[in-house]
């Protein structure tokens, strides 16, 4: 019989996410249904879809949902694990909903307490402060309280006297809302409850939807590599100095498809180390979207970039990215998947934000990628069907470093794989310790 779990997320970098910590092998993630289905046909290993509904309306995104986890049953791989933000962004009632019309008994789990975030009354906290007031949302409007709210009049809160009463109390407070056809939504604030949680629904027949803490809890409870951070973390090795990434002589293209404060740090510490920034007028990206190419392939911006990538490293984002229109995000990031495959050459990119990074990977014909490892918590590292390395991240996410940090990563693992597996593994149990210390 085949130990395959089977899991689908809400976009790309999620998916990739998931994948990295299901372990104790690496999940391969497919792009499309079909490249799941060809995966379930062929092999027992794990598989993750980025099934893309996060921009989705709330009926296609429960459609779509419903139509993955029926297809991947039939094929016999039924979803164990759906994977949605940890803020609760893209519609996670109507995810939930497109479960149970394909018959799933679903439970929600959405802490992710690697990043602060814990889920306490069924209310999500972001370093202990109610998640509309953390600032993490940028254009977004509408936020939504907590897991309890996301799923609606079917949700039954499982409180953390519950979690902390240990796995029988877990289970059987679980059983007990699924028989009556409730949603049970778990609270957790710590990874030791997530734990309890994973092993709890160990063995059961239900689907678990959350954020990549519950992925990684479930990894652990199967014996992920490396992905524990209830372990002691290492200590921090003497510092490695950075290669010079602007004359690097790998290629390492960048493409940040968001709006978020953290990627503008991200990106003015690439420039003071020496990547250059080229922002991408919003007109060239719109066109190169309509007419399916870069017809202007001779603008500055895309020369620009063209040149610096010869050199060593470049970025490219939106220009007028502080001026964001979110009408427009979509399409957006349609052309710098465009621009990205008309410039990248067999460069390694840096992919930040799920819809980006799909739509680059798209523009370049790979349709699956297989983790390797982590820059840090949720930014990852994985060897695309084309041979090239990418990382994937999400939009509003990490250190100001990070972005920096994957780049030295690419260079390193290029030069000498061995020492890049040492500062990944060394920047988690960084990022671990921090954690701890929230």
């Amino acid at each position: 019989m085949s130990n395959r779990l089977a899991a689908i997320a809400d976009d790309l970098s999620g998916a990739a996410e998931v994948a990295a910590v299901l372990g104790p092998d690496p999940a391969t993630v497919a792009l499309t249904l079909a490249g799941v289905l060809g995966h379930v046909a062929r092999s027992s290993s794990d598989v993750v879809l980025d099934c893309d509904t996060r921009a989705l309306d709330p009926s296609a995104r429960r459609a779509a949902i419903a139509q993955a986890a029926l297809q991947m049953r039939g094929a016999g791989a039924p979803v164990e694990l759906v994977k949605t933000d940890s803020l609760l962004r893209g519609g996670v009632g109507d995810v939930v909903d497109g479960l149970t019309d394909a018959g799933a008994r679903v439970v929600v789990a959405a802490a992710l307490p690697a990043l602060g975030r814990a889920v306490v009354d069924g209310r999500l906290l972001v370093h202990g402060r109610p998640v509309a007031e953390a600032g993490l949302h940028g254009l977004e409007a509408r936020v939504v309280p907590g897991p309890l709210a996301a799923v609606g009049r079917r949700a039954r809160s499982v409180p953390l006297a519950v979690v902390h009463a240990g796995t029988d109390a877990v289970r059987d407070a679980v059983v007990r809302a699924l028989d009556v056809g409730d949603v049970p939504v778990l609270d957790a604030r710590s990874d030791e409850d997530l734990d309890r949680i994973a092993s709890a629904l160990d063995g059961t027949d239900c689907t678990v939807v959350g954020s990549g803490g519950i992925a990684a809890a479930v990894g652990r409870r199967r014996g992920a590599r490396s992905s524990d951070p209830t372990a002691p973390a290492p200590v921090d090795p003497v510092p490695v100095a950075r290669p010079d990434l602007a004359g690097a002589r790998w290629p390492v293209l960048l493409v940040v498809g968001t709006a978020s404060a953290e990627a503008t740090s991200q990106l003015e510490v690439l420039a003071a180390n020496g990547v250059p920034v080229v922002p991408v007028p919003r007109e060239v990206l719109l066109r190169a979207v309509d007419r399916r190419e870069v017809d202007d392939i001779d603008h500055p911006a895309i020369a620009a970039a063209r040149s610096a990538l010869r050199a060593g490293a470049v970025a490219i984002c939106v220009e007028g990215r502080h001026e964001p229109v979110p009408h427009l995000a979509r399409r957006l990031a349609d052309g710098l998947g465009i621009v990205t495959a008309a410039v990248s050459g067999r460069s390694a990119l840096v992919l930040t934000g799920g819809e980006t990074a799909r739509s680059v990977l798209t523009r370049l014909d790979i349709t699956t990628i297989v983790p390797e490892g982590a820059v840090e918590v949720g930014c990852v590292v994985s060897r695309a069907d084309d041979g090239r390395r990418v990382v994937t991240r999400p939009g509003s996410f990490g250190t100001a470093t990070n972005l920096l940090d994957a780049a030295t990563f690419l260079q390193a693992v290029r030069d000498d794989p061995s020492a890049a597996t040492s500062r990944v593994e060394a920047a988690m149990g960084r990022v671990n310790r921090k954690a701890a210390l929230r």
